[in-house]
C-alpha cells in the first residue's frame, strides 16, 4: 500500500504541479525569479512557464532506463494524469513483472515468448501512434491556410516584401504558377502552397519561369529567348498571353476546402441555421 501511495504521489507531482510547489521547491536548473516573474505577470504567463517545468517522459523504445527509474518504477497501471508514452511505460512494466512472476511458477518458455509478443504489440503501437502524430502535423502544416492571410496581405501585397523561404513553393520552369499537377499526388503529396502571385517579386518570378519554359520547350533554338523577348512591345504581348492563367485558391493536396468556404461564406448569416436576424429579412413586411 505504501508503494502504491509513493506512486501516486510522484505521478501528481510530476504531472499536475501547481504553483504553491513550484514556489516550495524550484527546480534547480530554473531559477527563482524566473518562476515568480515581474508583479505585473499575468495567470496566462504563469501557466506557460509552469508548463515549461513539467517533464516528458520518453517512451521506453527510445530510453529503456525509464522503465526502472526511481521516480516512475511504481507506475503500473495508466491513470489519467499520465501521458501517452507514461502510459505504454506502465503497462509495459505490468507485462514484465507478470512475465516473471510466471516464469518462477510455471517455468514454461511460452511465457517469455508471450511477453515478447505483448512488448512488440506495445512497441508498434507507439510507432504507429507517433506515425499518425506527425502525419497530422504535416498535414497542418501542409495547409494553405486563409489564417495566413493577413500576412500575406501585408507584408507581401501592401510592401511588396521578398517571400521567405520555406513557406511557399517557388514557381519553376515546369508549373510557373505553382497549381497542384496529377504527378504531384504521387510524386509530391506534401506539395507547399504557391506563393501569392499578386506580389511584385513573385509576378516577376514566374515571368522568368515562364520564359524559361519557352526556353526548355524549344531546345533546338538556343537562342529563342533574346529571339521572342527583345524588346518591350514582345515583353508586354508576352506578359499579356498569361493574363488566362492563374495560381488557383487552392495549392496543396489536400485542399482546403473548409478553409475556402469559411473565407468566402464565414461571416454570412441564414435563417437556416436558426439566426433571428436572418430569419427577419424573410418576413413580411406589410400587414392585410
Amino acid at each position: 500500500m505504501s508503494q502504491s501511495l509513493l506512486a501516486s504521489n510522484v505521478t501528481e507531482e510530476l504531472y499536475q504541479p501547481n504553483v504553491e510547489q513550484i514556489k516550495k521547491d524550484p527546480p534547480k536548473d530554473i531559477k527563482f525569479d524566473e518562476l515568480h516573474g515581474e508583479p505585473d505577470d499575468d495567470v496566462e504567463n504563469m501557466t506557460q512557464k509552469i508548463k515549461k517545468v513539467r517533464k516528458q517522459v520518453p517512451f521506453w523504445g527510445e530510453n529503456p532506463n525509464v522503465l526502472f527509474h526511481q521516480l516512475y518504477m511504481f507506475e503500473f497501471f495508466p491513470v489519467e494524469g499520465m501521458s501517452y508514452e507514461q502510459k505504454l511505460n506502465a503497462i509495459t512494466r505490468s507485462v514484465l513483472v507478470l512475465t516473471i512472476i510466471s516464469f518462477v511458477i510455471s517455468k514454461n518458455v511460452r511465457t517469455i515468448l508471450f511477453s515478447l509478443v505483448t512488448l512488440g504489440a506495445i512497441y508498434m503501437l507507439h510507432h504507429y501512434h507517433k506515425q499518425q502524430k506527425d502525419k497530422m502535423e504535416k498535414k497542418k502544416q501542409a495547409n494553405e491556410g486563409f489564417e495566413n492571410a493577413p500576412i500575406a496581405e501585408e507584408l507581401f501585397k501592401k510592401h511588396n516584401l521578398p517571400v521567405p523561404d520555406g513557406i511557399f513553393e517557388g514557381p519553376d520552369s515546369s508549373n510557373p504558377f505553382g497549381n497542384v499537377l496529377v504527378t504531384d499526388y504521387d510524386y509530391n503529396p506534401e506539395k507547399k502552397p504557391a506563393p501569392p502571385a499578386f506580389n511584385k517579386n513573385v509576378e516577376q518570378e514566374i515571368l522568368t519561369q515562364a520564359k524559361q519554359f519557352v526556353v526548355d520547350a524549344n531546345p533546338d533554338h538556343p537562342n529563342i529567348a533574346d529571339k521572342l523577348f527583345k524588346d518591350a512591345g514582345s515583353e508586354l504581348m508576352f506578359e499579356q498571353s498569361l493574363r488566362p492563367f492563374n495560381s488557383n485558391p487552392s495549392t496543396t493536396i489536400p485542399n482546403d476546402q473548409a478553409g475556402f468556404a469559411e473565407f468566402c461564406y464565414g461571416s454570412m448569416v441564414s435563417c437556416k441555421e436558426g439566426n433571428q436576424f436572418a430569419c427577419a429579412r424573410n418576413l413580411s413586411r406589410h400587414t392585410n
